[in-house]
């Protein structure tokens, strides 16, 4: 696995949000409160176009001086021209600092921090996840660009950090696949990335609608793949050449792991194959899906 490129759309890039207003900006944008962040916490969300579609899944970090966004790094550009076009009158500043971090995963580790919890040491800055099954305990670490990593920590954008996500159940939106699903689609209402007790934010009605009124009929579902490697915004179809889902992302080399946005229904007794014709075998997620 260690020679397998990594996937260049899902490279972390990292904007520092700062200014007064910083707080309440954020928590008119995002689908989570990020006044309910500490500065020793973080947490993901969504940040949503007026129909309630995920543009990005971005990981939110408190720091006692600013708020860092955590986003695949090309979509970085394009999050700042839009972010700022709801600065109006607040004092708020948003920096695409990427080059100023590099972005490494470790699993497990007897001073792992804790799930959300995030530790600054000397210029290092260490995020506790979310684990899976193989892997109860990871740490994201960001620290200066150019100096020694953590010990036997990988790449963020390593094809193993990147199956490790895929395990953890943790989705992430590209350009292939921005704009298509609502945050529940995207299991991030069980990743605790939604609030739905906070304010208003672009798509909350769609969101809060589907929440308390409507039917979640398509989810993330995690799979196994053996064959061509499948692409963010793939189809997925069933045995019958229907189109039941779309890949949102995979990693591996001949075989692997990805994760799917699929129609539930179709997970039930059916045959599942990429659009290259290779079968798909459903795998557990480590957190509880509810439907």
């Amino acid at each position: 696995m260690g020679d397998v490129l990594p996937d260049e759309s899902l490279r972390l890039g990292v904007i520092r949000v700062t200014g007064p207003d910083a707080g309440d900006f954020l928590r008119a944008q995002l689908s989570n409160d990020v006044l309910r962040l500490g500065p020793d916490r973080h947490f993901l969300a969504a940040w949503c176009d007026a129909k309630g579609r995920t543009q990005l899944v971005l990981r939110v970090v408190a720091l006692p001086d600013a708020y860092l966004l955590l986003l695949p790094q090309t979509l970085t550009e394009g999050a700042l021209r839009r972010l700022r076009m709801f600065v109006l009158r607040l004092k708020v500043e948003l920096t695409d600092v990427s080059a100023e971090y590099d972005i490494a995963g470790l699993h497990d580790g007897d001073d792992a921090p804790g799930v959300n919890r995030t530790e600054v040491e000397d210029d290092r800055i260490r995020l506790g996840l979310p684990g899976s099954a193989e892997y109860p305990e990871r740490t994201l670490i960001l620290y200066p660009t150019g100096t020694t990593p953590p010990e036997g920590a990988m790449a963020a954008d390593s094809a193993a950090w990147q199956l490790s996500e895929i395990d953890a159940g943790v989705p992430q939106v590209t350009a292939a696949t921005q704009g298509e699903f609502v945050p529940q689609m995207l299991n991030l209402h069980w990743l605790m990335a939604v609030d739905f007790d906070k304010g208003c934010y672009p798509g909350q009605e769609v969101i809060a609608r589907l929440h308390y009124r409507g039917r979640l009929t398509r989810r993330v579902f995690r799979l196994a793949w053996c064959g061509a490697k499948p692409a963010a915004g793939d189809p997925v179809h069933d045995e019958t050449g229907d189109a039941v889902g779309q890949i949102l992302q995979a990693a591996g080399d001949a075989q692997g792991r990805a994760l799917a946005v699929l129609k539930i229904e179709a997970t039930a007794g059916h045959e599942l194959r990429t659009a290259q014709g290779d079968t798909l075998k459903l795998l557990p997620l480590p957190y509880a899906t509810d439907v």
